[in-house]
């Protein structure tokens, strides 16, 4: 089976002193996920993907990454369009002081929640754990 490379950030801007987490709802399917896409080509790297895919999802552009976190899911799909495949969708982490999100055609609304919040609102375990670990990470790596 064919794998189909992604790439996404874990997108966190600061309220009050606690960050809050983008979540996009799919229009089609109407999960709660974070911004991620397909990489164009077998150049694009990770970064490039994400940040393209934020902005075109999202309408965010201004963000800073957050080193030292990478992390990787994989599941299979099917769609009409492109039959089976392997997805693997590499996440990585940022933040950003914008507010506001235009949201794409691909999605009918957006919000920024809190880490329980949206724990509650993700349907993948998956995508729970990813949520979680860049949380912990994100925690760890606050000046203080």
């Amino acid at each position: 089976m064919k794998t189909r490379t992604a790439a996404g950030f874990i997108l966190a801007r600061f309220v009050d002193g606690e960050p809050r987490y983008l979540l996009l709802r799919g229009a089609r399917s109407g999960d709660w996920l974070p911004p991620k896409g397909h990489t164009d080509n077998d150049t694009d790297t990770v970064e490039a993907t994400a940040r393209r895919e934020t902005e075109e999802e999202a309408g965010i552009t201004e963000l800073r990454v957050v080193q030292g976190f990478e992390r990787s899911i994989e599941y299979d799909v099917e769609t009409a369009k492109r039959g089976r495949y392997r997805k693997r969708v590499t996440y990585l982490l940022a933040t950003t002081g914008t507010e506001g999100v235009t949201c794409s055609d691909e999605h009918t609304d957006a919000g920024w929640f809190g880490l329980d919040e949206a724990i509650r609102k993700i349907s993948f375990e998956q995508m729970r754990d990813v949520l979680r670990a860049a949380d912990a990470h994100l925690r760890a790596t606050l000046p203080r």
